[in-house]
């Protein structure tokens, strides 16, 4: 962590505090945030205006990525691209580990430092490439049945510029997922992440990984069914379920932060997993600690790959799980329908419209208001 000014300290915080709240979906009051940041201000501060988001440098940067670079192609289990590249023409490498043949397998994917600012992040990912190339049983058995793919600075322009959440362009890329005109290094994930999905190989994990001032703690933004599906939510627990499994009392439970309760962030990356495949990829927005205390990257990075691996492998039998829970579900409101829509015929239901009497026969009223039955994905 850098050396934060108490105004830095304070400014971030806020930052961080307004980006959670927006993200789970609360709202709160812009006369209260304005009255904190002034209160925040030190008097000499508060008479200029507000300096746009740069911060000391954070640690990490662009050159000592490449090293590392160096050093992970020395495995014969690595394979480094460069995906694309940044606005000023920086590359996004992608870091892609894997072990035998080519046959088709299951993908997970992670990408970090999407905002330099949580550089923790960036440690769980490299902690998560050390702990693959590594000889140990658990590594190999994820090699050999998977697909994992690495994007350790997704925002390299911002980390050299010294913003805390910003590219080059000065624009957040967290959520420019939606907009008409999309930053070069989102076209680049996104063009990456639909030729990844039109493979015999395609992502069924997409972890995108930051880091959290403000609780200080591990946990996932869990989509709400208000946002995605009951069939979602059902997976999305059991695959919190399986992290937590590899690391006990390390992560939140998925009740921590939840989000989307109305209606899908389509601005997240996840947003857009949630617009294009829906159930078939697990995309979630994982948040480690962003403190001073903030440690344990390896064993973290290892429940992240370990439990991803459980999820996939036992993917089958909870989809099919969640599947016939939603068609009983389905069956059951069926029945009861039609129990009352039987009970309204035979007691000949009369309404009252405009002072007038009038029957009506409320077959039809079973196919309007039932939903449609569920589908395997």
């Amino acid at each position: 962590m850098p050396n934060f000014s108490g105004f830095e300290r304070s400014l971030f915080s806020l930052r961080s505090v307004a980006r959670k709240v927006k993200k789970g979906g609360w709202a709160i009051p812009s006369g209260w945030l304005c009255l904190l940041l002034a209160l925040a201000m030190p008097a000499k501060a508060r008479e200029g205006s507000m300096a746009q988001d740069t911060v000391p440098p954070w640690g990490y940067g662009y050159s000592d990525l490449l090293a590392d670079l160096e050093h992970w192609k020395a495995s014969p289990f690595v394979k480094v691209d460069s995906v694309g590249t940044s606005l000023q023409g920086r590359g996004i490498f992608m870091v892609t580990i894997t072990e035998g043949d080519s046959q088709p397998r299951p993908r997970i994917f992670l990408h970090a430092r999407t905002h330099p600012a949580e550089v923790q992040a960036l440690q769980v990912a490299k902690a998560g490439i050390e702990f693959l190339i590594d000889s140990s049983e658990e590594a190999r058995r994820i090699r050999r049945n998977h697909i994992v793919h690495f994007i350790p600075m997704y925002n390299p322009d911002g980390v050299e510029l010294g913003y805390a959440r910003l590219n080059a362009d000065s624009i957040d890329l967290e959520s420019n997922w939606d907009k008409p005109e999309i930053q070069p290094e989102v076209a680049v994930l996104r063009s990456l992440f639909d030729s990844l999905m039109h493979t015999e190989s395609p992502v069924r994990v997409a972890l995108n990984l930051h880091s959290d001032q403000f609780n200080c703690t591990r946990f996932f933004f869990f989509h709400d069914s208000g946002g995605t599906s009951r069939l979602y939510t059902d997976l999305e627990k059991t695959f919190v379920a399986d992290v937590q499994g590899h690391f006990p009392g390390g992560i939140e439970p998925w009740f921590f932060v939840k989000s989307w309760t109305n209606a899908p962030g389509l601005q997240y990356p996840e947003g857009w997993w949630w617009t294009n495949y829906r159930e078939e990829v697990m995309a979630l927005t994982y948040e480690d600690s962003n403190c001073p205390n903030a440690s344990e990257y390896e064993a973290t990075a290892q429940a992240l790959l370990l439990g991803s691996a459980d999820f996939i492998a036992r993917g089958g039998v909870y989809l099919q799980r969640a599947v016939e829970k939603r068609r009983r579900t389905w069956v059951t409101q069926k029945m009861v329908l039609e129990s009352e829509a039987r009970w309204l015929r035979q007691n000949r239901p009369v309404f009252s419209l405009d002072g007038k009497s009038a029957s009506r026969d409320l077959g039809p009223l079973i196919y309007f208001t039932l939903p449609h039955p569920p589908e395997n994905p």
